[in-house]
């Protein structure tokens, strides 16, 4: 199966607010014509909950463990001893945020021979050397918004 490396924002400092403003907002379950409102039902995560730190895991971690998939979750992407160095050599996707990036340089793109995607959980891609990406056929993917819905095409 699949390792996956994601690279996140740490957890808020101060931790998550008690209530948001969009609480209030009623939770819609049936529409005015009686169809139903969608129920997913992979997700492992409260709607609304931030996603896109640590703990959040993007609300990927229970999909993608149940497909058999190895999910590293870290902030740690900095240094010779960071999680992402100690991970990428045998990862085959990683996954990254904009404004917190996994630099994926030359060199990183060398340690890891079976990396076969990088995905920005956002805009750019400037965190990635575009010729060695080029140069390893490795498949560059911007997500300004990340569901579940990026993940079937990774269960085969």
């Amino acid at each position: 199966m699949t390792k996956i490396i994601c690279v996140l924002y740490d957890d808020p400092i101060d931790g998550y607010p008690k209530s948001y403003p969009r609480d209030t907002i009623p939770q819609i379950t049936v529409y005015p014509d009686g169809q139903t409102a969608p129920t997913p039902k992979a997700i492992d995560f409260k709607p609304g909950e931030l996603l896109g730190s640590v703990s959040g895991e993007l609300g990927l971690r229970k999909f993608l463990e149940d497909l058999g998939h190895t999910f590293i979750v870290t902030s740690d992407k900095d240094g010779p001893d960071s999680v992402l160095e100690r991970e990428l050599h045998d990862a085959e996707i990683v996954i990254s945020q904009p404004f917190w990036p996994a630099y994926l340089t030359a060199e990183r793109i060398a340690k890891a021979p079976q990396l076969k995607l990088a995905l920005t959980a956002g805009i750019g891609s400037d965190h990635v050397n575009l010729q060695a990406a080029i140069d390893r056929a490795l498949l560059l993917l911007k997500l300004p918004t990340v569901t579940a819905s990026v993940c079937p095409s990774m269960s085969s």
